[in-house]
């Protein structure tokens, strides 16, 4: 952002030297990235009068001048190509020193440094220039003549007026309010203590004629334009503008068009409020309509470059057409020309979500929608409508006809917020008192009402970027001076305790390294082809970085195959891995999620493959089976105090798994077990087979009782083997926890040792022979309890399965 040092003083009254105000303003988080002098780039180059002109005795197409450089010197001597160069002309003189800007008989025009020379015999003190190696225009045939009037003596940029100074801006995106002269200017008046001198907006409108009469606006979509005023100047007079608007805009690089214009750009810089100049007449049916744009319609912008339109672009219509973009640009086919003779002038509050959106996706960006996308202060719309017609009436010889349509059916009031005095203190590390804080917040344009020890601030809307009291404490900090805060070092231990959840997960981890897990962490996103092999509950990303990265993983199983295919492919022969990580669905829970329609799980996967052993002369090789990841799985949930364990055996395999056995948890289920299926593996590539668990970590974690530890048992214990013929479809857990259940307290362990099937027992069934430790904790235990035990057992089995004791 480019600000004029003399525009600035339009608004306050400056009595720092520009360094000094840079300074300043860097301080105040305006970072000044360089500062300009405009008539720097012409030292050395001054206006002078040619008294004498002369063939060069060497050379026909030179002459030989005397040029008089003041009133008090003499005429020195210049030789000068040009063909126009004569007696009597005032003339830029370059000196010995000055550089050049452009160089006429280089193919590039690079500059160059201008020495005292010989030229063909004849000495030349400096150089007689034209437009073009000055810069200031094309023309190379020729040197410029000024006029007769111009004093002799006097630099070129005096005769310019190339007497500012520019500072370059580096304006955070927070803050919109300083893209302009005023906005600059009120943070310096902050500072300095100064007052802010607002442009004084007076103008004469034609009576007895309203602009209701002739002219009409409505506003179809109040989302995307929640404000949008209109204005008529009629009899205005297109022409080039006066030199002081030019020289303004020149200064801050904008190119000077046509007075209308010009004064609609300069308002913009001064009040930071975008504004648009319709011609009135090419404007159908003396309306204005704001709408959306039809979707593939066809529009062509100022900078003559057609753009398709998709349906969700805001346009600004007349009544057949559209005649701009809002907040972009406008269109051709209403642009003023110097044939316009009456002007809409349009101000309004566009969104910054609809102008970001719609200048991106069309690749247009503006002066306007520059500001437009950050923010304008909707309740400065009228205020800068009113000062373009104020100049515009008095440059261009308008009148403004009587009124303003405004339509602004919900204001945007001012926001409030609570500062307290002690917070600032307490941040800042400062004492200022409640009457400080309060002189410099309303410095600002803040209002403010004291309420106790706080202040309540009312916020002005051309600053959005203040939305809580953290933000009124940064104001606060920033207009009293960060170098004014005292740098103190202060120390605060907090020995806070973690949290029961990060104790459990802790815990879970440690277990999972001390059996020899290896911790991976895999990205959350993969490819929708993929993701759909665990689920159709996908969650896809609006804004992903590629189409591998499209949609957020239902399980941890397929991310952690990339990391055992990875494994694999650098020469490992087995695989222990464990994560603990998200996974989305979907779907909606209120104990998962905040969000509606969408759940996100905290999860443990577990992955074992390949060899379980490798080849030694002591044992063979032997790769993980379902029993190693079961026990592993029971392991855990046993150090983790979790006993009232149900597995469920599912016969037939899934799609993701074989051998799959599910787990319950105190009649919670928490996840399953088993064999990655053959087309999940073929999927990943992997040709070795992998085991993989996943739990629900909320689960697991949930249990938070105290355990309780009981010594041994000072009796002894006695061990019976007993062995049952059950149908196949019985697992061995079913009969486990029979005889658990009916032998109470007293069984202590039971362990399957041993199970057979055979032609001698019958077809389809199969014998399991367990081995049962009893134990009592208060007395000896003798043959006829443990007799009649076992006989409870037995006959708990028999009537429950239709079991046959089978002696061993």
């Amino acid at each position: 952002m480019r600000i004029s040092y003399k525009w600035l003083q339009n608004y306050i009254e400056l009595k720092n030297s520009p360094k000094e105000v840079a300074e300043k303003l860097t301080s105040i988080g305006l970072e000044v990235e360089s500062i300009e002098y405009l008539g720097k780039k012409y030292d050395g180059f001054v206006v002078g009068e040619v008294v004498e002109v002369s063939k060069h005795p060497n050379a026909d197409r030179l002459s030989v001048c005397k040029v008089r450089l003041s009133q008090s010197t003499d005429a020195q001597q210049i030789v000068c190509g040009a063909p126009n160069v004569a007696a009597g002309q005032k003339v830029i003189v370059g000196l010995p020193g000055a550089t050049i800007p452009k160089n006429q008989h280089d193919p590039d025009g690079k500059s160059f440094s201008l020495t005292k020379a010989k030229i063909r015999g004849i000495e030349s003190n400096g150089m007689i220039c034209s437009s073009y190696e000055l810069g200031i225009g094309e023309d190379k045939n020729g040197i410029i003549v000024l006029d007769s009037s111009t004093p002799v003596g006097i630099s070129l940029s005096q005769y310019l007026k190339l007497d500012d100074i520019v500072f370059e801006l580096g304006i955070t995106p927070n803050r919109p309010d300083c893209l302009s002269h005023i906005g600059v200017a009120r943070d310096l008046a902050a500072v300095y203590g100064s007052s802010l001198k607002y442009p004084k907006v007076d103008f004469v409108e034609k009576k007895n004629f309203s602009i209701n009469k002739i002219f009409t606006v409505k506003v179809e979509n109040n989302d995307d334009c929640p404000r949008y005023t209109a204005r008529v100047i009629e009899n205005v007079t297109v022409k080039e503008s006066p030199e002081w608007l030019k020289q303004f805009l020149s200064a801050v690089g904008l190119r000077p068009i046509n007075n209308i214009v010009d004064i609609t750009n300069f308002v913009m810089l001064e009040f930071g409020q975008p504004l648009h100049a319709f011609d009135f007449n090419n404007l159908a049916k003396n309306t204005i309509i704001v709408k959306r744009a039809r979707v593939k319609e066809k529009f062509t912008t100022l900078d003559k470059k057609s753009h398709e339109l998709n349906g969700t672009e805001l346009m600004i219509c007349d009544g057949d057409r559209s005649v701009a973009i809002g907040g972009v640009m406008g269109g051709m086919n209403s642009e003023i020309s110097e044939a316009t003779k009456t002007v809409l002038l349009e101000s309004a509050f566009f969104s910054p979500t609809s102008v970001r959106k719609t200048a991106k996706r069309l690749g247009i960006s503006t002066d306007a929608s520059y500001r437009f996308e950050r923010g304008t202060d909707p309740n400065m719309v009228d205020e800068a409508s009113r000062r373009a017609a104020g100049l515009i009436a008095e440059i261009a010889g308008g009148e403004i006809v009587q009124g303003v349509i405004d339509v602004y059916p919900k204001v945007i009031e001012k926001i409030k917020i609570e500062l307290r005095i002690f917070k600032v203190n307490d941040i800042l590390g400062t004492n200022l008192s409640l009457e400080k804080i309060n002189g410099l917040l309303q410095t600002l344009g803040i209002e403010t009402q004291v309420k106790n020890n706080s202040l309540i601030c009312s916020v002005p809307t051309y600053r959005p970027d203040i939305e809580q009291e953290i933000d009124l404490i940064e104001e606060v900090a920033r207009l009293y001076g960060y170098d004014n805060i005292p740098n103190q070092t202060t120390v605060h231990s907090v020995f806070s305790q973690p949290s029961k959840i990060e104790l459990h997960i802790n815990e879970i981890r440690s277990w999972c390294e001390s059996v020899g897990l290896h911790e991976v962490m895999t990205n959350s996103l993969l490819d929708e082809a993929t993701a759909l092999l665990y689920s159709t509950e996908l969650i896809k990303v609006k804004n992903p970085l590629s189409v591998d990265l499209e949609v957020m993983r239902p399980m941890l199983l397929p991310t952690m195959l990339t990391a055992v295919l990875h494994n694999y492919n650098h020469g490992a022969t087995s695989v222990r891995l464990f994560e603990i990580g998200s996974t989305f669905l979907a779907k909606h829970s209120e104990k998962t999620t905040r969000i509606q329609g969408i759940s996100e799980y905290n999860k443990l996967g577990l992955i074992l493959s390949g060899n379980a052993h490798d080849l030694t002369w002591y044992s063979k090789e032997r790769e993980y089976d379902i029993f190693d990841l079961k026990g592993m799985v029971q392991s855990l949930l046993s150090k983790l105090g979790l006993d009232n364990i149900h597995l469920i055996y599912y016969d037939a395999s899934s799609s993701l798994t074989e051998q799959t056995i599910g787990i319950e948890i105190n009649g919670t289920y928490v996840g399953f077990l088993g064999q990655c299926s053959q087309k999940v593996l073929a999927q990943h590539k992997i040709e070795r087979k992998v085991l993989y668990c996943e739990l629900d970590l909320s689960v697991l974690i949930a249990v938070d009782e105290v355990r309780k530890f009981k010594e041994y048992s000072k009796f002894p214990s006695v061990k019976r083997d007993i062995a049952f013929v059950v149908k196949k479809n019985i697992t061995a857990g079913d009969i486990e926890t029979a005889i658990k259940e009916s032998g109470g307290a007293s069984v202590t362990s039971i362990s399957l040792f041993d199970i057979f099937e055979g032609a001698s027992i019958g077809e389809g069934n199969k014998s399991l022979a367990f081995s049962v430790t009893m134990q009592s904790r208060e007395k000896t235990l003798t043959d006829s309890g443990i007799d009649a035990l076992m006989k409870k057992i037995i006959a708990s089995v028999v009537s429950t399965y239709g079991a046959t004791l089978r002696s061993l």
